[in-house]
C-alpha cells in the first residue's frame, strides 16, 4: 500500500487517502511517468492504494478539474493528451490570468517585493541564457520561471488568479516532459522589464509587455510540438 501523504486541514480517512492518490497519480503526470492518452485503471489505482474505488473516484475527479485527466462516460479517464489547440488554449488563458495579475501587482507590490521580483527576475534570466548556450532545458530554469510568475501573481492579492496560474502551470509541466526544442536567446533583461513597469506602476505598459511575454512564450511552446510531432 502506498504511503498516505498529508492531506488539507488535518483530513483523515478516505479523504485523506483519496488527497494522496491525487498528489501521486499528479506527480507521475507532471514527471512524465505517466504519458498523455495512457488510460488510468480504477481498479488498478485501488489495488495499488490498497482501497476501495470510493476515494480513487474522489481522486481522479480532483485531476479531472485540474485537466489534467479527461474522462468520458463509460470510458476509463485518460491523461490528457498534447494537441496544437490544447496548447493554444492553456496560453489563451495563461495570458488573461497573467495580463490581469500584473496590472494589480502595479498597484499592490511594495517596495521590498518589487526588489524581490527584481532579484528573481534576474535569476530567472541568468539560468534562461547558460539552457540557450546550451541548447539544453534543465530543470532548474523553468523552475525558476514558475516561481517568478507565481510571485507576481501573489503580489496581486487575488487568490483566484493564483489557483488558477497554479492549475494551467501543472499543464504546462505535463506538456514540458514530451518536446523540447532550442529556441532563440530572449532579449537583455528579459524578465526584469516586468518589474520595470511594476515599479512604475504603469498597468497599461505592464499590460502590454505580459501580452507579449506570454505570446512568445507560446511561438516556442508550438515550434517545440511541431518539432516533436514533424521531426
Amino acid at each position: 500500500m502506498a504511503e498516505e501523504k498529508p492531506s488539507p486541514a488535518g483530513e483523515s480517512g478516505p479523504t485523506a487517502l483519496a488527497h494522496a492518490i491525487y498528489e501521486g497519480l499528479r506527480d507521475e503526470i507532471t514527471g512524465g511517468k505517466l504519458r498523455p492518452g495512457e488510460a488510468l485503471s480504477r481498479r488498478g489505482i485501488a489495488r495499488r492504494y490498497g482501497t476501495s474505488y470510493i476515494p480513487v473516484i474522489e481522486a481522479l475527479a480532483r485531476l479531472e478539474g485540474t485537466g489534467l485527466i479527461e474522462a468520458e462516460a463509460r470510458q476509463a479517464a485518460r491523461v490528457r493528451k498534447i494537441t496544437l489547440e490544447t496548447i493554444q488554449d492553456d496560453y489563451v488563458l495563461r495570458e488573461a490570468y497573467e495580463t490581469q495579475a500584473i496590472r494589480l501587482a502595479c498597484e499592490t507590490a511594495t517596495s521590498e517585493e518589487i526588489d524581490e521580483l527584481y532579484r528573481m527576475a534576474e535569476a530567472v534570466d541568468a539560468c534562461a541564457t547558460a539552457d540557450a548556450a546550451k541548447r539544453t532545458r534543465g530543470k532548474k530554469g523553468p523552475m525558476l520561471h514558475w516561481q517568478f510568475h507565481a510571485r507576481i501573481a501573489k503580489i496581486s492579492r487575488c487568490r483566484a488568479l493564483v489557483r488558477e496560474l497554479e492549475r494551467i502551470e501543472l499543464l504546462r509541466r505535463l506538456q514540458a516532459n514530451w518536446y523540447f526544442a532550442p529556441a532563440p536567446p530572449d532579449p537583455p533583461r528579459y524578465h526584469s522589464v516586468l518589474v520595470d513597469a511594476i515599479k512604475a506602476r504603469n498597468p497599461v505598459q505592464a499590460d502590454a509587455i505580459m501580452r507579449a511575454h506570454v505570446r512568445r512564450g507560446l511561438e516556442k511552446e508550438l515550434l517545440a510540438y511541431r518539432v516533436k510531432m514533424d521531426p
